[in-house]
């Protein structure tokens, strides 16, 4: 299953403990991508970030992305929405 996982800064969060954890996050994502989870991460034009996972299920995205360094620090909150293929 395709999952589309939108993270965005919590409002109010701690920028230099953003700072701090972002190579943490990137090592996560890498690791993620090495093992065929990560599909693909992109940075919109204002800060936060938009990934794919590939995942059996919505429950393993939520278990994945609650392991984030930024997710456990309260410094992101994200958005799982499973894609489902259209037949055009």
């Amino acid at each position: 299953m395709l999952v589309l996982v939108i993270c965005r800064p919590a409002e109010g969060g701690d920028q230099e403990a953003f700072r701090r954890l972002v190579p943490g996050e990137t090592e996560v994502l890498r690791d993620l991508k090495s093992n065929g989870i990560l599909v693909d991460a992109w940075s919109p034009d204002r800060p936060g970030a938009v990934l794919t996972l590939e995942v059996p299920g919505t429950d393993e995205a939520y278990r994945i992305v609650a392991d984030f360094p930024l997710v456990k620090s309260r410094l992101i909150t994200t958005e799982i929405i499973p894609l489902h293929p259209i037949d055009v």
